[in-house]
């Protein structure tokens, strides 16, 4: 099937906003309302940053923030037709530090309901590129803030700028007790407000009504508008009036672009409304506030008297290159969120086993920046350099370097306390399975683990797969011996393992066959994991930190089969590992390593590449013998589940073109069995017939004029991923599980004492535990069904504890269990689930962050205190 139709458009923010008032105007000539009179327009005014720093760093970007804001706030005092919508806890923040006097006046606006708070998040993510509990707790921070600052719960999955809506996030805003989804790209139904489900059958009212940024004139105008300049905003609302539900009004959400200030004209909007009476008297228009909106139609939806149409899946995706640029910040995300979520496990356990104080304000602080780093153009990869490294301003390597250190000592301090001290090591798997997968261990020098086959790497790890059970924890005797450095063989004809027969090309290092060992089934249709160098063939206007094209619609520069590579091969007692290498596109050096684990299905390759020149797209293809039937494709907190060659109405998930992907994507094969695809960070996909790509780098040295080097091809790039090939079903093959696997190694806690391996928690093979932690009075642990099939979760938790709930997403009671420790209750297919577990004791509750003080280096505190009324609006864009 090839993907060179009914692709995605792509946009620029730009474009989409001119092109969604262009598409509303063509709209009016064929719109044939059935209503007595025009509808009325609410019209609700936003500012639209990226909060954390785009073209500037996150020190000016905050100023720019409070500033825009405080001019809407100025003009709700202003002018008594005015009001607004804001979004953002840390821009709240920015005001509270730079006028915090206006704090106050705020208050009383959203007590006025001319200001409303209305995004439940803590920030605006990017949605589609971290993990399922990041983007939970995203919410669950954000919720938590806006009630103990404010007093109050907002009531919107804010996420206007988003460039794809994956399938479950129906079931994380509602789980978080959010009343509607509102996004503006991509609406694959023609309507603006519709019903939209997740696969496990929750859905939520979703409003999608065109640009975030519409009747840009009324803001951006210097003057009063013409009379020409009014009939033309008239003819925008009435190309609204087709996609509009009828009964509905319209809703638009207005500004003059990107980062919209309050109207230029000051006498706006009551000054507008009395021209716009007189100029068009027939249709009413207010300034208004999303919340008035949705109560003018929940109503009539609930009655019926609005008819709505439903849509199940995901949307289509935008703005390409947000999914494959970058992947330094996307591994280290990806890196930091993992280790929070198995020291919060693990802290967990030591508290409530091993007696140490749980760590409530160090995990929050940690969760706090974890929301900060999910901002979109942070996790997108795509802003200026300074973002994401400045000598004088925070930043984004700034947050994971915190992260990173505050839950190493967790692990330690955690450690220490649930295991004997001794001459060995401590060892904690996260993970609610049983697992002997293969890993790299950090361990003393020349030590390698009692009883179990280790070798030795070259950068100082160990290598070893070793039986641990669910969530245990444990001390591991140390070896007298030395782990076995892997001695040199040459390249086999064919590279056997207990679950493949493989052949790799001695001139150019590709995997030129995969057969399964059991079936001697042949995988692949041509040479894979051939490295290959891309650009588009027409030369773009956008910029390609935002916009590339798809497959079909560049031309290959190079690959690493156009030059001859030297091959060594080393044999060790875990794995047989090749290193190819040679020169590739610009003259770089280009690296790759091949490593074939004798008793695990799992094929490890690593990367590394080096100058890529800029303007330069790299990938790994793998092309398939046979055709694929389906895709399934990670997302937060389960996965897309598409067809592919043939079709199939009851699969509902996106495939076609550029799509992130969270962990892993699988394809089933037409002769049964799949092919799957892992990551620790590189979500880019695409599926052209049946060749998989996976991206390795969008290099680009500058991005809309700023000098990036985390963008740059230029320096060195190591790029880790994996595959497995299976024979058996998707339900059987465990995809999911050696995903976790291969983002999180078992935490290793030196100078241990050997003791058993014991578990905390265990489960059902269908489920996933994303989160167990200590909150107040109760455990925390949060699971997602994860094979897509309604079934029974059973979970058994040993630690002291009382009664167990179900909860929502926001802990909010749904029912008890019965008495445990081991309960079971049904799941709807990827249907997430928390539940609480009441502990003897209770923690205090951790503080609202109100200052960035204490997480901010100190040589850059005055960066950050630094204020500036004088920048406002949108920040410039380089040269």
């Amino acid at each position: 099937m090839s993907t060179d139709t009914n692709l995605p458009q792509l946009w620029n923010r730009r474009e989409f906003v001119m092109s969604m008032a262009a598409a509303a105007l063509a709209g009016a000539v064929q719109a044939q309302t059935t209503e007595a009179r025009p509808r009325e327009v609410y019209l609700v005014p936003n500012f639209h940053p990226a909060s954390c720093g785009w073209l500037t760093t996150f020190s000016r970007e905050r100023v720019y923030c409070a500033n825009s804001y405080l001019n809407h706030l100025d003009r709700v005092r202003d002018d008594p037709n005015y009001a607004f919508v804001m979004s953002e806890v840390n821009n709240i923040i920015a005001i509270m530090e730079f006028q915090p006097g206006r704090i106050a006046e705020l208050k009383q606006r959203v007590a006025e309901k001319r200001v409303e708070l209305v995004n439940g998040y803590f920030l605006e993510s990017a949605i589609n590129l971290s993990g399922g509990e990041a983007l939970v707790r995203l919410g669950v921070e954000g919720l938590r803030w806006y009630q103990r600052m404010f007093g109050l719960k907002p009531r919107f999955s804010w996420n206007i700028d988003v460039c794809g809506t994956h399938d479950q996030m129906p079931q994380i805003a509602a789980g978080l007790g959010l009343e509607a989804l509102v996004y503006t790209r991509r609406n694959p139904t023609g309507k603006t407000i519709y019903w939209s489900e997740s696969p496990d059958g929750t859905r939520i009212l979703t409003l999608s009504p065109g640009a975030y940024a519409e009747a840009g004139s009324i803001f951006s105008s210097k003057t009063p508008l013409t009379s020409e300049q009014l009939h033309g905003l008239e003819e925008h609302f009435s190309g609204k009036e087709a996609s509009t539900p009828q009964g509905a009004p319209i809703l638009v959400l207005g500004g003059g672009d990107d980062y919209a200030i309050a109207p230029l004209v000051k006498e706006y909007p009551s000054q507008l409304l009395k021209q716009w009476a007189e100029a068009v008297p027939d249709r009413k228009l207010q300034f208004t506030t999303m919340s008035r909106y949705l109560d003018a139609i929940r109503p009539d939806i609930d009655s019926g008297r609005i008819r709505i149409p439903a849509f199940q899946g995901g949307t289509a995706y935008d703005f390409d290159a947000f999914w494959i640029e970058n992947p330094r910040v996307k591994t280290l995300y990806r890196r930091n969120e993992h280790a929070l979520q198995a020291a919060e496990a693990l802290a967990t356990i030591s508290s409530l086993h091993g007696g140490s104080e749980y760590p409530v304000e160090a995990l929050s602080g940690c969760w706090i920046l974890m929301c900060l780093n999910t901002d979109r153009n942070t996790i997108w990869g795509s802003a200026g350099g300074m973002v994401f490294e400045n000598d004088k301003s925070w930043d984004v390597q700034d947050h994971f370097n915190w992260i990173e250190k505050t839950t190493g000592q967790v692990f330690d301090a955690s450690g220490v306390a649930l295991v004997p001290a001794g001459e060995h090591v401590g060892l904690f798997n996260p993970l609610n399975w049983k697992r002997s997968d293969p890993v790299a261990l950090a361990l003393p020098s020349g030590k390698g683990l009692d009883g179990i086959a280790c070798e030795a790497l070259p950068d100082g790890s160990v290598l070893c797969q070793v039986d641990m059970p669910s969530v245990s924890a444990g001390g591991w005797r140390l070896s007298s011996a030395a782990s076995v450095a892997p001695h040199s063989i040459d390249l086999p004809e064919v590279i056997e393992t207990n679950y493949y027969a493989a052949r790799i090309e001695p001139k150019t290092g590709a995997l030129t066959s995969l057969k399964l060992r059991k079936t001697g089934r042949e995988l692949l249709a041509g040479p894979g994991n051939v490295i290959v160098a891309e650009r588009p063939t027409i030369k773009q206007k956008d910029d390609p930190g935002d916009k590339l094209p798809p497959r079909p619609g560049r031309s290959r520069l190079a690959t690493s089969s156009d030059q001859p590579s030297t091959i060594q091969v080393k044999e060790g007692p875990v794995a047989t590992t090749i290193e190819i290498a040679g020169a590739f596109f610009g003259g770089g050096q280009l690296r790759r390593l091949v490593r074939f684990y004798h008793d695990h299905p799992r094929i490890d390759f690593e990367t590394e590449l080096n100058d890529i020149p800029n303007y330069t797209i790299v990938v790994a293809e793998f092309p398939l013998a046979e055709d694929i039937l389906e895709v399934r494709r990670a997302i937060p907190f389960g996965f897309s589940h598409g067809a592919w060659s043939k079709p199939n109405a009851n699969l509902h998930g996106w495939s076609k073109g550029i799509v992130p992907a969270v962990r892993w994507t699988d394809f089933t094969l037409a002769g049964g069995g799949g092919f799957a695809i892992l990551d620790r960070g590189l979500s880019g996909r695409e599926l052209n017939e049946r060749t998989p790509l996976i991206y390795l780098l969008n290099a680009e040295d500058k991005y809309v004029g700023y000098e990036n080097p985390w963008l740059s091809g230029a320096g060195r790039h190591v790029l880790p991923y994996s595959i497995v090939a299976h024979d058996s079903a998707w339900d059987k093959a465990r995809i999911p599980h050696m995903a976790w696997e291969y983002n999180r190694e078992p935490v290793v806690i030196a100078g241990r004492d050997a003791a058993p391996l014991q578990s905390f928690l265990e489960t059902s093979d269908n489920i996933i535990v994303e989160a167990m932690r200590r909150e107040g009075d109760h455990i925390e642990v949060r699971l997602v069904e994860c094979l897509g099939v309604a079934g029974t979760a059973r979970v058994g938790l040993k630690l002291p504890h009382k009664n167990a709930a179900l909860t929502d997403l926001l802990g909010r009671r749904l029912s008890s269990l019965p008495q445990g420790p081991a309960y079971s209750f049904p799941v709807r297919a990827q249907q997430i689930v928390t539940l609480h577990f009441e502990t003897p004791t209770t923690l205090r509750e951790p503080e609202p962050v109100k200052s960035w003080d204490s997480f901010v280096p100190e040589q850059k505190l005055p960066a950050l205190h630094a204020y500036d009324p004088n920048l406002i609006g949108h920040p410039p864009f380089g040269e």
